[in-house]
């Protein structure tokens, strides 16, 4: 089996249907139950497994490169749970779907057989560039994105060393495809830059296309069923048919239709990808014809099911049976589903495809479209001469099909966690307030203190003096476990002393004084406000973990500045000592960093915000934004060192969490990901007035946006990348973005119902979608709780 040190993946073919989307007969037969999940390999020759709920979420865990230990560690982690435990229990799991393909290495996430290595890793030095990370490992080639010399970004395909007969067909392949871009010479598809040998291996090397897989897109349009997002939802499918047409217009059939191979980009146009099966279509202009093909079964055309069924030549692709598979993909985009309940083994699939049509929207639990449902009808013809006669004509046609749904937008909301969870579990000053804890039981990230912070934003937002009332009960009951060591460590879940130190006001006392002066401020206790600071100037000099924002100087320093935006102007020489406090910290913090090298070199392997560079640079801003101070003169130096690290990926960019030998990880959350890149950005913006750091900022928005990752909380889910989208959003007055946020917040809802092991955590638990909630109601002065200021002194 593969080391359990190995990052694997969910191999590319994988679907994970949740049971309750087959039909009933598919579910009898599959010996499931309505809350199950199967998962099936589209390109594989076994039947499928069936997985409870539990199972179906550690899986998913894997559409991102992971360790088994890491996805454990994350899985756990979000619901409270003992990681090795989980590890036990799931072993045998991981072992299965690794055995059946289902998990491979995350350097081949490919292919039916693909089981090695690439041959080519990150960081190697090639004749025009240097590969940045591996994309794709098939059992003939592998892509890999690479920077090259010019610093764009291009997309690297090159054969793998194989058997001579192997190796002579994909050179001849590859020589296809670069013919067939070429010929495109940039529109529709990637433009080809270069090919040739490297290493006695043919390549061709081709424009990077910075999109997300079309049926992803649109799920954002898809899930808001009213006449303005269907207006939207149709331009997209038209974008896709138009992009076919003109495809077919330079007299080329692209011969692999289905939805990764169809990107969205962030301007709205829609790029091909995947050559490797196309063919001409006209002889006169020496476009190579051939009968070979392949694809993804549920965008088979009849054709093509037949002859598999039959087992005889599979036929060429044609104008008309393209057209078929285009209209399957047109049914995936528009519903999310595919276009039929496919039973799921092999020879039953293959009848179903040769039958042709669709099932009624209705039966996807959408409101009837009939325009567009009768258009995909007739290209869905089992019968090629009942079809459209040419994707145009199916393009040109697709402009009658208006909406039909009479529904008004209705945005899915958080409100019943938030009433759940914040109402009425902590929101009364009695009560709750007195139950056990797990530790740590009194600190911001995970105790009571966090609860206050929480009930601060909430009762801020609703002005309750209630829910302000139950912030102060709930700091109150923190201040009382201060000196107890169970209040802010727990070795069981690895927060001890020496780890996270002993001045972080996320972990730490000093994180009780933080929270009482933001209460004293909202209540005007101004007496209150200057003992609280006091406190914390002595609990800020007691020894720091490092360097970080959650657990080092930089996380005094946020606390300060917290404090210093809070404070109020009638405190005068204490908030002198702070402002002192804060430009040592800044000049002792910058002294350690001038002295290391190039951001992703040396001893600081991190780069996210919570433990790393991003990190050093968002408080040291946020510090000069509030106090006034001046920036570290080599702070910009910084930020492009940081801002040349970044990846495309989809729409968006991501950063690396850690650097190490190999494919960078990435994730999307705020602790390590690309949402807590989206504060950064904006900040650096707003300070230094640069356009090219909001590109940056869009950028990790769209990364945070558009991951399939499905954590709920503020440090690492779908909370915090709802704060991010709500901040972006109070800088560009995109409401797009908004929206968005507000869709990640209902997300997060139904994820935390599911999984309540930890409720209360601001930050490692639901409580933090309940917040981030009620903030999303006035999303003018939505603020990421003990992170973002308050803006009290504008």
């Amino acid at each position: 089996m593969t080391s359990i040190g190995s990052p694997l993946v969910l191999n590319e073919d994988v679907l994970i249907i949740p049971a309750a989307d087959l039909s009933e007969e598919a579910r009898e037969g599959a010996g499931c139950g309505p809350d199950d999940f199967a998962v099936t390999r589209t390109r594989g020759r076994g039947g499928s497994s069936i997985v409870d709920t539990d199972s179906a979420k550690l899986l998913d865990r894997f559409r991102a490169p992971r360790t088994v230990v890491d996805a454990v560690i994350l899985y756990a982690r979000e619901r409270g749970l003992e990681p090795a435990s989980v590890l036990e229990t799931a072993y045998p799991l991981i072992r299965g779907m690794v055995q059946r393909q289902v998990l491979v290495p995350a350097t081949s996430a490919a292919g039916e057989t693909a089981q090695q290595a690439a041959t080519m890793e990150a960081g190697r030095q090639l004749p025009f560039g240097s590969i940045a990370r591996t994309l794709q490992v098939l059992d003939d080639t592998e892509v890999h994105l690479v920077t090259l010399h010019s610093g764009l970004w291009a997309v690297l395909k090159i054969e793998r060393q194989t058997t001579p007969v192997a190796t002579a067909a994909v050179t001849r392949r590859l020589a296809h495809e670069a013919l067939v871009l070429s010929h495109l010479g940039g529109r529709v598809a990637p433009a080809l830059i270069g090919q040739g040998e490297l290493d006695g291996r043919a390549y061709l090397l081709m424009e990077f296309v910075a999109g997300t897989d079309v049926a992803s897109a649109a799920a954002e349009w898809r899930g808001r069923d009213d006449d303005e997002n269907r207006a939207t939802l149709l331009g997209v499918l038209r974008a896709v048919a138009d992009a076919y047409a003109a495809l077919h217009a330079a007299h080329v059939l692209h011969g692999d239709v289905h939805p990764r191979n169809a990107l969205l980009t962030s301007d709205g146009r829609v790029r091909l990808i995947d050559f490797g099966l196309s063919q001409g279509i006209d002889p006169a202009r020496a476009l190579p014809r051939t009968s070979e093909r392949g694809g993804v079964p549920f965008f088979f055309d009849p054709e093509l099911a037949r002859a598999h069924l039959d087992g005889t030549t599979p036929p060429a692709v044609t104008a008309l049976g393209e057209q078929f598979s285009l209209a399957a993909l047109l049914y995936t985009i528009a519903t999310g589903s595919q276009r039929r309940n496919f039973r799921l083994a092999r020879e039953e699939m293959l009848q179903d495809i040769t039958d042709g049509g669709a099932d009624p929207f209705r039966e996807r639990g959408l409101a009837s479209w009939p325009e567009l449902e009768r258009l995909l009808a007739r290209a869905l013809a089992p019968d090629p001469s009942r079809r459209f006669a040419s994707v145009a004509e199916l393009a040109s046609a697709l402009t009658t099909a208006k909406p039909a749904s009479s529904r008004r937008r209705q945005l899915r909301t958080a409100r019943p966690l938030l009433y759940d969870s914040v109402v009425d579990a902590l929101g009364s000053a009695s009560g709750p307030i007195t139950a056990p804890l797990p530790a740590p039981s009194a600190s911001v990230t995970y105790g009571a203190a966090g609860i206050a912070v929480g009930l601060l934003h909430v009762a801020q937002r609703r002005e309750s003096p209630a829910l302000l009332a139950a912030a102060d009960a709930w700091l109150h009951r923190a201040r009382r476990e201060r000196d107890d060591e169970t209040g802010f460590y727990n070795p069981e879940i690895e927060i001890t002393r020496p780890l996270v130190g002993e001045s972080s006001p996320y972990h730490t006392p000093s994180g009780l004084d933080v929270t009482d002066a933001l209460i004293a401020r909202a209540t005007a206790d101004r007496q209150r406000q200057h003992r609280a600071i006091e406190r914390f100037l002595i609990a800020a000099a007691r020894p720091a973990a490092g360097l970080d924002i959650t657990l080092g100087q930089s996380s005094t320093l946020l606390g300060a500045t917290l404090l210093l935006d809070a404070a109020s102007p009638e405190l005068g020489d204490v908030s002198e000592e702070l402002r002192a406090f804060g430009d040592r910290t800044v000049s002792d913090l910058w002294r350690a960093l001038d002295a290391k090298p190039r951001v992703g070199e040396g001893d600081v392997q991190y780069l996210g915000i919570a433990h790393g560079w991003a990190g050093f640079l968002y408080a040291t801003l946020q510090w000069s934004a509030v106090s006034g101070s001046p920036l570290p003169p080599t702070l910009e130096q910084r930020l492009s060192e940081l801002a040349a690290l970044a990846l495309p990926s989809g729409r968006g960019l991501e950063w690396p969490w850690i650097l190490q030998p190999g494919d960078p990880p990435t994730m999307p959350g705020w602790c390590n990901g690309s949402c807590g890149y989206v504060f950064l950005w904006t900040l650096a913006h707003r300070m230094l007035s640069d356009a090219r750091y909001l590109d940056l900022a869009i950028g990790a928005a769209w990364n945070s946006w558009e991951s399939a990752e499905q954590a709920a909380t503020l440090c690492c889910g779908l909370a915090g990348r709802g704060y991010a989208l709500a901040n972006l959003y109070r800088l560009t007055g995109d409401a797009a973005w908004l929206t968005r946020a507000r869709e990640l917040c209902a997300r997060g809802a139904a994820e935390s119902a599911q999984h309540p092991e930890y409720p209360h955590s601001l930050y490692k638990g639901g409580f933090g979608v309940a917040v981030l909630a009620a903030d999303l109601e006035r999303p003018g002065e939505a603020r990421m709780p003990f992170f973002e200021v308050s803006g009290w002194r504008s």
